[in-house]
């Protein structure tokens, strides 16, 4: 009888480990790049996440909108780069990013929330997440979220929600490139 041989350098039950994603940033979040958002911490007219809503300091909500600094949220948040401070209960945020020509091979939101988040992109609902991450990820962005995605000006509108304990809202885009 023949006996394989075993080779001993390896446990019994070894796989390869996978290859890592490469994540490229096309728009940067807070962690690597701070940008100026509009927000607002009233509830917005239905239409507030369309491209063409006014969004200006003395249109919209009582108070109107105001610019803050990425990220939005409160101190000792795990993961939390703070530029604004939101300590309410809900935050709507508005940003106009440009995207370069060529398509990213999957675009994914870089978003790091705490607590339940909407993206739209371009007023179409691209992403919609429910409790919360204690630091930056990547989030495929839904079928339609995708093909929302345009070269050139890009509205991005998001919803945020709070509950209780820390809370932070902060949104990038990355490519996600399996190799």
């Amino acid at each position: 009888k023949k006996w394989a041989k075993r080779d001993k350098t390896k446990a019994s039950n070894w796989a390869p480990i996978p290859a890592l994603p490469k994540v490229t940033s096309i728009v940067p979040a807070a962690d690597r790049q701070a940008a100026i958002w509009r927000y607002t911490f009233t509830k917005p007219a239905d239409d507030w996440m369309k491209s063409g809503f006014d969004d200006s300091p003395a249109a919209g909500a009582p108070g109107g909108w105001q610019e803050g600094k990425s990220g939005f949220g409160t101190r000792n948040t795990p993961g939390a780069v703070i530029g604004t401070v939101w300590n309410t209960r809900e935050i709507w945020l508005r940003r106009e990013i440009e995207l370069p020509a060529g398509k990213a091979s999957d675009p994914q939101a870089w978003l790091h929330h705490d607590e339940d988040a909407e993206v739209y992109i371009n007023g179409v609902l691209a992403l919609k997440l429910s409790g919360y991450v204690s630091g930056y990820d990547a989030f495929p962005l839904t079928p339609a979220g995708n093909t929302a995605l345009k070269p050139g000006k890009n509205t991005i509108a998001i919803h945020c929600r709070q509950t209780g304990g820390g809370q932070y809202i902060d949104f990038g885009l990355v490519d996600v490139e399996i190799r």
